[in-house]
Parts: C-alpha cells; structure tokens; sequence
C-alpha cells in the first residue's frame, strides 16, 4: 500500500517535470553516497524519494472493534473487525545532483514544491491508479523542520545535506482483518437476580 502510494505520486511528479529519462526515483536517501552496479539502480543525478517515517494517525486510533450496519433485508447486523491502521508517512524528497548542478537540484526541488502546491489532494476520480491500489484519498502537506531536527535527519541518513523537502502523506490505511458476524447487543442494564 505505501509503495504503490509512492510510485503513483513519483510517476506523476516526473511527468509534471518532463524529462526524460525521469528524474524522480524511490530510493533510500541513506545510499546516495553507495555503490550501485548498474546505471539503473544509481542515486547520482537523480531525485531520490525516500520514506524517513511513518507514524499512526493519533486522532484515528480508537476506532471501533464492532460497527452495526443494514442488512440485505435491512434489518440491523453487526460485524466485528479489528480497526484499521490509519498511517501518515514522512517522504523526504533530496535533489542528488553533481556539485556543478547545483542550481539543478533547486530547480528541481522547485518544481516539486510546486507539484504539491498546485494540487495535494488526490482522490480516485482525478487519480485513478489509486483506485486499482484499494487508496480512496492521498494528502501531501508540507512539513517544515527546526534546524535541530533537520540535523538529527540528515545525521541518520549519512550526514551529507543535500537540497530537499519533506512532506507528510496522508493517510494510508492498512485493513488486513478478517470481518466476522456477532450477536448484537440488545439491551444493556444490571439483573437484580444475579447480584
């Protein structure tokens, strides 16, 4: 589910640059620095997508384990579920580009600031790859670090900064659970004859 998130939102930003070949990979921005055997599986000059968190959407997390819904005969059924995971995924984009390219590695950083301002709602009826991924909707918000925190992040991912932007995607939800009927609730109340 976040690959196939990402490899749609990478497939769009490339075809909103418009070159070729691409310049937006998936990657680990860790590995920039790394040994790739072929042209293909290289970091340079590329822009690098990379995943550098994923959290649980705090306002979503006690959703709950029986719902109630209408039946064929629209009589009342419960089901029971596990709830699902809401995800909100941190995706760091670095513009690996040769000391000489510089103002490159802005122009695309740039343009993908400009990507996500022009459009950071994406739904199946504009979108419909996410359709055929199970997402009903994606939201990339600019997130902004302290310098602080921008060091800590590029501290862990190999300490060498290079021109970037993180955004926070929401929401992936992962629902993996089987669903299965139970009794309903009836009445809720004490008996005076138990106690």
């Amino acid at each position: 589910m976040i690959n196939d998130a990402l490899q749609i939102i990478v497939a769009m930003i490339n075809d909103y640059i418009g070159v070729a070949p691409p310049e937006v990979t998936m990657g680990s921005i860790s590995l920039i620095d790394a040994f790739q055997d072929t042209s293909s599986q290289s970091l340079n000059d590329k822009v690098i997508a990379s995943v550098v968190n994923i959290e649980q959407e705090a306002t979503l997390r006690n959703l709950p384990f029986r719902k109630t819904i209408a039946g064929e005969d629209g009589a009342p059924r419960t089901l029971e579920q596990s709830p699902e995971i809401c995800l909100n995924i941190y995706v760091l984009f670095g513009a690996n580009k040769p000391p000489q390219h510089y103002d490159q590695a802005l122009l695309r950083i740039s343009q993908i600031i400009g990507f996500f301002q022009k459009k950071n709602v994406f739904v199946p009826a504009d979108t419909p790859a996410l359709s055929s991924a199970g997402i009903e909707k994606l939201i990339f918000d600019l997130h902004t670090l302290r310098f602080e925190e921008l060091n800590n992040l590029w501290s862990i991912n190999g300490g060498k900064y290079i021109p970037s932007v993180l955004y926070k995607m929401r929401m992936i939800i992962i629902q993996h659970a089987d669903q299965s009927e139970a009794a309903q609730i009836r009445a809720v109340g004490l008996n005076p004859q138990l106690s």
